[in-house]
């Protein structure tokens, strides 16, 4: 990696400053630095492992520029057979949301944008970076990855976990035929994604995994314990997004979206080889969901 630190900050004019990586769990898919210039100031420099990765988070960032808060990219370096896609952008001052800044002003803040990111209507469900795979069937893009999670997790979870979670979404699938969308959903929208300062938000980052979907998906977040919320904060949230757009009727669905999401997770997190470290607590979590939502 300091070759390739060495190349990045050769492409991208960065003479005279450090890095410093930035270690946390939400740091998994792709390599993050703060770049500290000798003047003092600061940036971002994002190193996307994989292409899809890089293509996405680009996208979005240009795509809410000037719309939502979002990083601005100050310089790429495009992905080649041999070095990594890169984004330099602007670092934003603050913190990541925790439980003792999620007050109920800032959670009416973050429904509301959420809102307004899936006010941005689509013509189809997929990947916005390929618009000619774009199909007007939600089920298509829900039912690919979450055989991707599956395929992801054989071997590692008991079969017999597999097959019932297999049972349930040919049961539940149906479900989908009613959703709000097509329409732009972050897909990772949670607590550990917002910066904030002053009790405002800054920024809302990692796009990477952002598509064309339904609203309902990125409620999962919402409901799968990635927002610090009690009943007076999730109401503040729920407000806010109220004040944009309607709230989607998301519960008939939310054991299915809950079931794929932490089918995901695990399945990354086996992939990676970092279930037993970096997302051991998120593993676990998901994990347990899994064996209570099947419990006899």
């Amino acid at each position: 990696m300091k070759k390739l630190i060495t190349l990045y900050q050769e492409r991208l004019g960065l003479a005279d400053v450090t890095f410093s990586r930035i270690e946390h769990e939400d740091t998994a898919v792709a390599d993050v630095y703060r770049v500290t210039k000798s003047s003092g100031e600061k940036l971002i420099l994002k190193i996307c492992t994989r292409v899809n990765d890089y293509l996405h988070e680009v996208y979005f960032l240009n795509y809410f520029a000037n719309k939502l808060p979002v990083p601005r990219i100050i310089h790429v370096v495009e992905p080649e057979a041999d070095v990594y896609g890169a984004i330099l952008m602007e670092y934003l001052p603050g913190a990541l949301i925790n439980a003792e800044s999620f007050t109920t002003s800032l959670a009416y803040e973050v429904g509301s944008l959420l809102a307004r990111i899936h006010m941005n209507r689509v013509t189809g469900y997929g990947d916005l970076t390929q618009p000619h795979s774009l199909n007007p069937d939600p089920r298509v893009y829900f039912t690919m990855k979450f055989h991707e999670g599956i395929a992801e997790c054989r071997g590692h979870l008991p079969e017999k976990l597999i097959e019932k979670c297999l049972d349930y979404y040919k049961t539940n699938i149906d479900l989908l035929d009613s959703v709000d969308g097509p329409r732009i959903i972050h897909r990772d929208f949670r607590a550990g994604n917002v910066i904030v300062s002053g009790g405002k938000v800054q920024g809302i980052i990692d796009w990477s995994s952002a598509r064309a979907s339904f609203a309902e998906e990125d409620f999962c977040f919402l409901e799968h314990g990635d927002w610090p919320t009690n009943s007076i904060t999730k109401k503040s949230f729920l407000d806010g997004y109220a004040s944009i757009r309607p709230v989607p009727d998301y519960n008939r669905m939310m054991p299915l979206l809950r079931m794929s999401r932490a089918i995901a997770l695990i399945g990354f997190a086996v992939r990676r080889g970092i279930w037993k470290s970096t997302l051991s607590a998120k593993y676990q979590f998901n994990r347990n969901f899994l064996e209570t939502f099947f419990a006899d």
